[in-house]
């Protein structure tokens, strides 16, 4: 079976284009919060578990889920799982698009193409602040979660591709971190990605700093990308990706 979804190449541009709700404009330099804008508050551990994703779903002839009843990539990773980690979100919007899955017939080479109404969502987190609010469109903080594939597990097991790379188990998940901005995992039922596309948020404010409290502790990434990267992936990417898990796993 064969789908159209990013690859490598694909992954790696997140870092370089605003992939949600149209162009990145940057704000103004003489315009915005200055020097007094509020960090932006992280939390990696929130007490936060969201509603269980079922996963008791028809099954199609194919042995996927009935291909308008997939899950939604947007209960994957929804806006309160978004405001848990970023508690300072004061908005969150969400577009689900659908994706087609091509079926190819073992020894006949006929090709049966479907569906999946909601298989990708992209999401923008807004916070309050000029520059940072969703109606600025800038690239603040934006999650794209993809549902690679889903149905019973022998389905799963035959079309999932995991990309290569150290797996590391996240609950009832194997996943594969991707160049240090996405996650993909493949669970008995269902396969799937998140990605996160985060910057510093001094270029869109005017301000001569990006203060962060992660966990309680302020830190200034203004001129530290790579640092500020590293913490979007461990202390952002990873727990909505173990909460996605422990929900689908409930």
């Amino acid at each position: 079976m064969t789908r159209r979804r990013p690859g490598t190449a694909a992954l790696a541009a997140l870092t370089g284009a605003l992939l949600l709700l149209g162009a990145a404009a940057c704000a103004d330099p003489d315009e915005g919060g200055g020097d007094d804008a509020l960090p932006i508050e992280v939390v990696s551990q929130p007490d936060h578990e969201g509603e269980p994703i079922s996963l008791d779903l028809p099954v199609h002839s194919s042995g996927a889920f009935e291909f308008d009843q997939w899950p939604s990539a947007c209960d994957l990773v929804d806006q309160e799982t978004i405001q848990a980690v970023l508690p300072g979100a004061t908005e969150v919007a969400q577009e689900a698009e659908p994706m087609e899955l091509t079926l190819l017939g073992l020894g006949t080479g006929a090709q049966d193409t479907h569906t999946v109404p909601e298989a990708r969502c992209s999401m923008s987190a807004g916070f309050d602040a000029d520059g940072l609010r969703l109606e600025d469109g800038n690239v603040v903080m934006n999650v794209i979660v993809e549902v690679h594939q889903a149905g019973d597990a022998e389905f799963v097991e035959r079309n999932h591709q995991q990309p290569g790379g150290e797996q590391v188990e996240i609950g009832d998940a194997t996943c594969t971190p991707q160049d240090g901005m996405a996650y993909t995992c493949a669970m008995e039922n269902i396969s799937f990605s998140v990605m996160i596309d985060a910057r510093p948020y001094a270029q869109y404010t005017g301000s001569d700093v990006s203060v962060y409290s992660v966990d309680g502790e302020e830190v200034d990434y203004s001129e530290d990308t790579e640092a500020f990267l590293t913490m979007s992936q461990e202390k952002i990417l990873r727990p909505m990706v173990e909460i996605a898990v422990e929900r689908l796993s409930a």
